[in-house]
């Protein structure tokens, strides 16, 4: 059973519901030290994507991660709905893909692997992704249902038919999709933190799944998710919609406030445990794309 667990590095806050300086500040000093000291202590690589806009602002947290073992992937430059990949065009995407690749090279040495903001891209991003020399991209979250709790939640809906398996997609002959586990419920932190309990019934059945199929396992997680809240919350409106407003910033910005700091980090720890004692054989996305070409 091949496991996954992937990071998603951005300078995102989730008490004030958008991207914040301090934010990255926090993650770099807090939020990644404590994930990465976890990974060692099981003795785990783990794959960090990166957003261009975190590296500009705190570029010595890819060599934090890099000496760790772990491998660099991508993230996009902007972590903003305006600005997410399945509204650009192909060029706009290309563009934004080699901003934020040779920001990141510059630091980390060659990176291949990718996963779009949000988990939005469209049918250019493949292209985009083969013209910028990545291969590889994990943005689909087949069998995902959020309804109302996402921006571009109309476009995700076509990926509830998506494999469940690593596929080549828009028959892409060079970059591999490695989806994000999932049934209805993603198999990522911020479930995990909301319901624990749910979490473990939705993690019997993928791990039967992976068992039966050779399907890997992919875990995503934040490192924003390792920072207690100071109890100060503001909500940054990022929609002029009120029902979008109230179910994918109001709503979901409560909810995501759920079990952060140590106890995330304890709630991860309980997975990496419970993952090794299944006999899961962790290893990176790019490692894993290379031993299924």
């Amino acid at each position: 059973m091949d496991f996954l667990m992937t990071v998603d590095v951005e300078s995102f806050s989730i008490p004030l519901n958008k991207c914040d300086n301090e934010t990255a500040k926090m993650v770099h000093q807090t939020g990644l030290p404590r994930l990465v000291d976890l990974f060692a202590k099981h003795d785990i690589p783990a794959t960090f994507y990166f957003t261009g806009e975190f590296v500009d602002l705190v570029p010595e947290s890819i060599d934090l991660v890099k000496d760790h073992g772990h491998e660099i992937g991508c993230h996009g430059y902007y972590h903003d709905p305006e600005r997410s990949f399945d509204i650009l065009s192909f060029e706009e995407q290309v563009s934004i893909l080699r901003k934020a690749k040779d920001l990141i090279e510059s630091i980390s040495g060659p990176i291949e692997s990718f996963r779009a903001p949000a988990l939005r891209i469209n049918k250019d991003t493949v292209k985009a992704l083969e013209a910028t020399k990545f291969t590889s991209d994990s943005s689909i979250c087949p069998q995902r249902f959020d309804g109302p709790f996402t921006f571009g939640s109309r476009r995700k809906l076509r990926w509830l038919i998506a494999p469940r398996k690593p596929h080549f997609l828009y028959n892409s002959l060079s970059v591999m999709e490695i989806p994000i586990s999932a049934l209805i419920l993603p198999y990522i932190g911020t479930t995990m933190r909301i319901s624990p309990f749910l979490t473990k019934y939705l993690e019997k059945f993928l791990f039967v799944e992976s068992k039966a199929t050779g399907k890997p396992l992919v875990f995503l997680f934040h490192p924003n998710e390792c920072i207690e809240s100071t109890g100060v919350v503001f909500l940054t409106r990022r929609t002029s919609n009120p029902i979008a407003y109230f179910f994918a910033d109001y709503l979901r910005q409560r909810l995501k406030l759920k079990n952060l700091g140590t106890k995330a980090v304890e709630l991860m720890d309980n997975i990496l445990s419970h993952a090794k004692t299944s006999d899961a054989q962790f290893m990176t996305v790019s490692s894993y794309r290379r031993n299924n070409r």
